[in-house]
């Protein structure tokens, strides 16, 4: 075998030193978009056409909930309660992280961009 070769201190020159290890798992700082910065994309999205009203109350439900991509995408219209101004995420049905069920209330981001979420729900249920 190779230990009878390799002298056993040759060996730690494949381990990093400290420092390089945390310079490795170092977290860096990733950067979203401030609320107005998403609010002015959704202010300026076309809304024509039904596609573009689906693209615009999508962004909006992004801001007001602050849910994941892969929950928004296997969310069903039961889960959203308007009036209550919340989202039950079921882990039974919506894809959430560690698969956790909970409540996520809407943020206070205005009633704009609520009612923009609103009339999509209505209109979906229509």
């Amino acid at each position: 075998g190779y230990k009878s070769r390799i002298p056993y201190s040759d060996t730690d020159y494949f381990n990093l030193s400290e420092k390089d290890v945390r310079i490795a798992t170092a977290r860096r700082e990733k950067t979203g978009p401030t609320v107005d910065q998403v609010k002015h994309v959704i202010e300026n999205m076309p809304n024509n056409s039904d596609i573009e009203r689906r693209n615009r109350s999508l962004i909006a439900f992004t801001l007001l909930t602050g849910a994941r991509d892969s929950a928004i995408a296997s969310m069903k219209l039961k889960h959203v309660d308007i009036s209550g101004h919340s989202v039950f995420q079921d882990a039974r049905e919506v894809n959430t992280k560690f698969s956790k069920t909970f409540t996520t209330f809407f943020f206070p981001v205005g009633d704009d961009i609520q009612q923009i979420v609103a009339d999509w729900v209505r209109y979906l249920k229509e």
